[in-house]
């Protein structure tokens, strides 16, 4: 299992949680995995890590990039064009040193994302021969409609293409992505295999605590908010925090006198969403929390009435699945992922990325919907067709047919 970045070692976000338990719940099942990760900055967090797997699971550090651009806040995309290349490329020869040194034989190589251009690179020059299974995940690179970002990012999109091309297997988190794919990776949707993130919803309201609920609404002095809405995520530009505050604006008159808004999460682009909040008069309903522990985020869960997730483009977002789990009502961006998770008008609603108008016609009608039935039907579905039993099943059983392919 190839991965830049897995929590706990790196931090609480989508992929990083993704790997994390994918991985255990394959070890539960009996899988024996090699997880191929970046050596953390953080001196702890390498004993962390290693509490936090089974025993099963092999943490293989490997050291990151020593290149200067991008090891400054702000520079994400500097990092990502000029380091995890760097890396992956000295993560694959870690395997391939581990193949001739001592013999080894993995049953298949699972990477996710642009990690696995190292070894799809040592693919193509017949150095590797073992199956590799593609995990696409957002596919952010492709879809910036920035354009200085959009240019930087060329050879970052060639590299991941190169991964799709030397996969055996190109797993797509849902159904509606397959076009996406198609069109970016340039593999067919017939060729695609569907195999959804999950969450454990189990886990999700174990966490919960109506007293760390109080404790958080205290700290953030708000007295009873009702309704309470939810936003969760990294704090940039693709996830479009900064039209929510425009279109509770637009809404106020026909929400209830004791709403809020509150805004986990950190980023670049959180300097905006505040300078948003103030110009629309709404700092005395506006909240923001910054990072939170799992414990304070799913209490946060718990007692929110709905969830808006205004991304502009997505992958599988997890959060969103989050807030389903905890029966939460949410209002999501018909884009990405999103449209196989949320049925419109039945378990919440799908709106037009980037339309601050679609955004404030939904909130202004939330006081005519029964949101307990809404939230109560997206849990049913998170829990009948996005949980970690079925899709840890998934995974072992397509690890099986490739080495049963292998040994033909």
């Amino acid at each position: 299992m190839i991965s830049r970045r897995v929590h706990p070692a790196h931090g609480p976000g989508g992929l990083e949680r993704h790997v994390y338990e994918l991985t255990c719940h394959l070890a539960e099942r009996g899988v024996a995995i090699d997880l191929v990760t970046e050596t953390p900055s953080e001196a702890d967090a390498i004993a962390n890590a290693k509490k936090a797997f089974p025993p099963n699971v092999s943490l293989q550090w490997i050291p990151g990039g020593a290149l200067p651009l991008g090891r400054r806040p702000g520079t994400i995309v500097l990092d990502r064009i000029t380091n995890y290349p760097w890396w992956s490329w000295r993560a694959a020869r870690w395997i391939l040193s581990m193949q001739s040194s001592k013999g080894h034989r993995w049953n298949a190589i699972h990477v996710h994302g642009m990690a696995g251009w190292g070894v799809a690179r040592a693919a193509k020059r017949g150095k590797l021969s073992l199956p590799m299974v593609l995990a696409t995940q957002g596919l952010e690179e492709f879809q910036s409609p920035q354009w200085l970002k959009h240019v930087a990012y060329g050879p970052f999109r060639a590299c991941i293409r190169t991964v799709a091309a030397q996969s055996r297997v190109v797993v797509t988190t849902d159904e509606s992505l397959k076009p996406v794919v198609e069109r970016y990776l340039g593999v067919p949707a017939a060729d695609q295999t569907v195999i959804p993130n999950v969450v454990d919803a189990d886990r999700c309201r174990r966490l919960a605590s109506p007293e760390r609920a109080t404790a958080l609404l205290a700290r953030l002095h708000l007295d009873h908010p009702n309704p309470l809405f939810l936003s969760v995520g990294r704090v940039a530009p693709n996830k479009g925090f900064h039209l929510v505050p425009t279109a509770l604006s637009g809404a106020a008159s026909a929400l209830p006198e004791g709403w809020a808004w509150v805004l986990v999460g950190a980023g670049a682009d959180l300097r905006r969403v505040r300078q948003t909040v103030t110009a629309m008069g709404l700092d005395d309903r506006c909240r923001f929390a910054g990072r939170l522990s799992d414990e304070d985020l799913h209490s946060l869960y718990s007692i929110a009435d709905w969830f808006i997730h205004p991304t502009l483009y997505e992958g599988s977002s997890l959060v969103t699945l989050e807030a389903m789990a905890h029966g939460l009502p949410v209002i999501v961006s018909r884009t990405g992922g999103l449209p196989d998770k949320v049925v419109h008008g039945e378990s919440g609603f799908l709106v037009t990325p980037g339309s601050i108008e679609a955004l404030t016609v939904t909130l202004r009608r939330l006081t005519k919907i029964k949101s307990a039935e809404l939230g109560e039907a997206g849990r049913r579905l998170c829990e009948s067709r996005f949980s970690w039993p079925r899709v840890a099943a998934r995974y072992e059983q397509l690890y099986e047919a490739l080495r049963a392919d292998d040994r033909r």
